[in-house]
Parts: structure tokens; C-alpha cells; sequence
């Protein structure tokens, strides 16, 4: 059994006074993740929230958080994307740094998580299903899904909200896609379990993995109603004989604070459960009934 060891960092938001901090923090634990044999280190939504700390001229509160977001956030990005191509080579593994606010070539503000590989190279996706709070502060979803390679895997990064509309990863799983990495950012309960219940829905329906990292913690910003963030990191699978797993759950943090949750991906493992599915499974499923039911008026 050959099997690719991945590590969720369920990333602790706090202020952050400086980039260096920032990145810092960061690196300590990617460190931390590769002395436990982690080939993959993934780090959730709006990682790098907490650098709001470094803004001095102001107060942030609600009314300046919008503008927060596109005068003080965006401009950290390209450092970042170059720091997680560093961490990436210097220890020779897949960064999925998380997502952070940029301003893409467009001018428009997105939701950006950045993926590098161990040579370096850095790849990106905009989320596509942007929450009531973005769109209040004028960003934009993207409309390019990634497809690359992770390890032995095939691989899609959904952000957030995204893992709650099965379209995307069945178009992803229809592109050979076999993993899916979920940075994600939720401060309630409903949220907790709309992102936790996605990722295993689409584990189930798509017979794949998926990797949820989540934010948590609170900064202390906005000053005058702070962002508590919840969720705990988890990896699922399908649920089905030859995994094994009646909760296809193959790791789930127990704990509330800042820590690394690790997982070995068997792809030998999930080839014998697409080639031998217990319940339907996707050697069983329909996609020209799909197609006719696309096709009928509504």
C-alpha cells in the first residue's frame, strides 16, 4: 500500500502586527507537518485575515471593513503567493496556503486560495459562490474551476460555500479529479455543519477525498462586533465496504484551538472503491438520464 500523507491545518486567526508574523506563523507549522511526514500542508479561508492588526490610520470596525478588505488585505496577496512558493520548495512539499483577498488583473476583488508545488510552481482558484458579506463589499466569483496534480492525485480546490453545490464537483470528478482541498471559514454552527455535511456529501457522491481546513479563533476585528471563527479540520472518504468507514470520516479534529490533523490517502484504496461500489456508486450511475432531465423544461 502506497499512501500520500496530508496535513489540515485548522489555523488559529489572530492578530498578525506584521507580514513577517504572518508568515511566520505560517512556516511553523508547514515545519511542524513535514516533521510528521506531511506531503501536502493545507491551510484554510482568509488565512491572513488577522493582518488587519497592521493597520494604525483607523479603527476597524463594520463600516470600515469593506474598505479594509480592498486597501489593506488585497495588497499582502502577491507577497504571500511568493512566500508559499518558498515554503513549498525549501521543504519540498504542496502548500495550499489557504485563501486571501486579491485584486485580480480586472480590478475586481476575489477570493483566492494559492496552491504551490514542490518545484515551485503556483497555481490559483477564485471562489466561485461568494457569501452575502462579499458581495456587500464588491467582490466577484470566479468562473474557472482548477484542474491539477497533487501527489498521485488528481485534484480541485473548492473554497468554502463552493463544497455545498454538487455541480462543481461533479464536473471536477467528471475531469478525473480524485481530491478535493476545502479551505474554509465559517463563524456559526449552521455554517460549521453546512461545510462538514458538504464535504462528506460530496466525498459520498463522487467517491473521492476530501480535505477540509477550517479558521479559528478571533482577531478582535472588527473592533465593534469581532468574527469568532469555528470549525474543526476533517478528511473524508466514501462511505461504502472497502473503506470501511460507516461515518466516512477518515480523520476529524477533536479539538477547538490551533492544530494539525494528519491523513493517509490510499488512491489504490479509492480506485477499488469506484471500481466496486457497494451502493450505486458512479460504475452505476445514469448520466444520460442526468442529461435528458437537464433537457426538460421547467
Amino acid at each position: 500500500m502506497t499512501t500520500f500523507r496530508v496535513a489540515s491545518v485548522q489555523f488559529e486567526l489572530r492578530k498578525e502586527s506584521t507580514l513577517e508574523e504572518y508568515l511566520s506563523h505560517t512556516e511553523v507549522l508547514v515545519a511542524e507537518a513535514v516533521q510528521h511526514g506531511a506531503e501536502l500542508v493545507v491551510f484554510p479561508e482568509f488565512a491572513s485575515s488577522g493582518l488587519l492588526a497592521t493597520i494604525s490610520d483607523h479603527e476597524v470596525t463594520g463600516k470600515t471593513i469593506g474598505d479594509d478588505y480592498w486597501q489593506h488585505l488585497a495588497p499582502f496577496s502577491d507577497a504571500i503567493a511568493e512566500a508559499t512558493q518558498d515554503l513549498a520548495k525549501k521543504y519540498g512539499v504542496w502548500v495550499m496556503s489557504g485563501s486571501h483577498n486579491r485584486i485580480a488583473d480586472d480590478g475586481t476583488l476575489r477570493n483566492t486560495a494559492f496552491l504551490a508545488h514542490p518545484d515551485g510552481r503556483l497555481e490559483t482558484q477564485d471562489k466561485m459562490h461568494l457569501t452575502p458579506p462579499e458581495h456587500d463589499m464588491g467582490a466577484r466569483g470566479g468562473d474557472d474551476l482548477l484542474v491539477t496534480q497533487i501527489g498521485p492525485f488528481t485534484a480541485g480546490l473548492l473554497i468554502c460555500a463552493d463544497i455545498q453545490f454538487p455541480e462543481l464537483s461533479r464536473y471536477l470528478m467528471e475531469r478525473g479529479v480524485e481530491l478535493i482541498v476545502c479551505p474554509s471559514l465559517t463563524w456559526n454552527r449552521r455554517g460549521v455543519h453546512r461545510v462538514k455535511t458538504g464535504s462528506q456529501a460530496r466525498a459520498i457522491e463522487n467517491q473521492m477525498y476530501v480535505v477540509m481546513s477550517p479558521l479559528v479563533g478571533s482577531s478582535g476585528f472588527p473592533l465593534d462586533a469581532p468574527m469568532h471563527a469555528v470549525g474543526k479540520s476533517l478528511v473524508a472518504t466514501p462511505v461504502d465496504r472497502t473503506f470501511g468507514l460507516n461515518d466516512g470520516l477518515l480523520a476529524a479534529s477533536e479539538e477547538a484551538g490551533e492544530m494539525i490533523l494528519y491523513a493517509d490517502l490510499d488512491r489504490e484504496l479509492l480506485l477499488q472503491s469506484r471500481e466496486k461500489p457497494e451502493a450505486p456508486g458512479l460504475k452505476l450511475h445514469r448520466p444520460d438520464l442526468y442529461r435528458k432531465l437537464r433537457e426538460e423544461p421547467v
